[in-house]
């Protein structure tokens, strides 16, 4: 599709800005039935697929149970895993987490920090607060920053176009 020519006068304008709208109606609508198409596939599989969840766990519930109780017998040397059926199964050492009193994080960042052999045990991140930064450029420290590399981009007139929402309409 070639592009249509720019608009000599406010009649041409308003034709292509007609069309625009309509247009974006259009992209809405579709847009709309794509994802009423989308929700309708999700639904369908997950109605097939809540069966399967539900008897793969019941399987592993008893297999669990029977590995405990027989399974490790399949095991040779230091292994804790085999492979039987097409499937590995087994036991394998969970990951630790750190843990402090009641989870209060807050308390074991203040008694680390109160120890002076914990430095090393407490990260501080720093970062620019870029709201303070570009407002301070304006201010008494504007300058200096500008001398360390600060400054701002954007802020210029940019191009609008959208469609004026209607009662009724996709776009409401």
């Amino acid at each position: 599709m070639k592009p249509p020519r720019a608009p000599r006068t406010v009649e041409h304008a308003t034709e292509l800005l007609e069309r625009v709208s309509r247009l974006d109606g259009e992209a809405a609508t579709i847009a709309a039935n794509r994802d009423a198409a989308i929700a309708a596939t999700n639904a369908v599989a997950d109605a097939l697929l809540v069966p399967v969840i539900q008897e793969r766990t019941a399987i592993a519930g008893v297999l669990e149970a029977w590995w405990a109780k027989d399974g490790k017998t399949l095991l040779s040397g230091k292994r804790k895993t085999v492979e039987l059926g097409g499937c590995v199964i087994g036991t394998k050492a969970a990951s630790t987490s750190l843990t402090f009193t009641a989870d209060d994080f807050d308390a074991a960042l203040k008694a680390l920090q109160a120890a002076r052999w914990a430095k090393p045990y407490v990260s501080v991140k720093y970062s620019v607060d870029k709201t303070a930064t570009k407002k301070a450029l304006e201010g008494k420290h504007g300058e200096q920053l500008r001398t360390l590399g600060f400054g701002t981009s954007g802020g210029t007139d940019v191009f609008v176009l959208t469609i004026v929402a209607q009662a009724g309409t996709v776009t409401a």
